[in-house]
């Protein structure tokens, strides 16, 4: 149990900017291990305390402008991360056409002005989807989207190499992987408690992210965390547009006829 919290704390810690209060924290692989699992809850959580803000504005604001506020607080909760893989994997990209070394661009605390503009059209589109789907309270599609976009990581990295001593690396190393992706099943059956057509989102977010994964994989010929944030991001995109098309398209029917 111990172990699992430490992994808890660890993700938390390590994939939000929400305060852990502990002092000391062993990590070893099954840290790592556990992490995988318990970064669906993160994203829970994440969403919660978004729905929760948005619904406490929606008292004192116009709903429209709360989903505005919530939104950006959401890419603010995990400390803008993913935004600036986002900014590396691009500069790298159009860095590789002349030449230069992908991986040396990540890791450059600089940002390229292709970069920051991808970003910034990235940030337009994701606030924007987001603002749309919490004004329209569609709430379910919003906590699915986040709690999906992170499973993922423990159902897809598998299939991707990373380096001996990077933590997914170590995580798969350990024993109980597949146990785990068993326990992992909880997310989706929650999930589709809440939104009936969860399973098709969850198809649809399985699909999205191995397949921008493989595209860079095979662009770079490696994968790191920057890959992996710039992978969620735009799954999370794909899964809100499609998520609220769904569902938008299902209430006009109902209204048809």
């Amino acid at each position: 149990m111990k172990q699992v919290l430490n992994a808890f704390f660890f993700a938390l810690s390590y994939f939000s900017i929400i305060p852990v209060f502990v002092k000391e924290m062993k990590i070893d692989n099954d840290t790592y291990k556990y992490t995988l699992a318990l970064l669906p809850l993160v994203g829970a959580i994440l969403a919660s305390l978004v729905i929760g803000l948005n619904i406490l504005l929606s008292e004192f604001f116009n709903p429209l402008y709360a989903a505005f506020v919530a939104s950006v607080v959401y890419l603010a909760l995990y400390g803008f991360l993913h935004l600036e893989a986002i900014c590396d994997v691009v500069d790298a990209w159009f860095a590789s056409y002349s030449g230069k070394d992908p991986y040396a661009i990540m890791k450059d605390p600089t940002i390229g002005a292709i970069g920051g503009l991808y970003a910034f059209c990235f940030v337009l589109l994701k606030v924007g989807i987001s603002t749309y789907v919490l004004f329209e309270e569609q709430y379910a599609l919003f906590f699915t989207v986040l709690v999906f976009s992170r499973l993922n990581f423990i159902y897809l990295l598998g299939f991707f190499k990373f380096s001996k001593d990077s933590f997914l690396s170590l995580a798969f190393q350990g024993a109980g992987v597949g146990k785990l992706k068993l326990y992992t099943l909880v997310y989706v059956i929650l999930c589709w408690y809440l939104l009936p057509s969860a399973i098709v989102l969850l198809f649809i977010s399985m699909l999205s992210f191995y397949f921008v994964l493989k595209v860079l994989n095979k662009k770079f010929s490696f994968v790191n965390g920057d890959c992996l944030g710039f992978t969620l991001e735009h799954t999370e995109l794909i899964l809100l547009n499609i998520g609220l098309a769904l569902i938008l398209w299902k209430l006009m029917n109902m209204v048809v006829k």
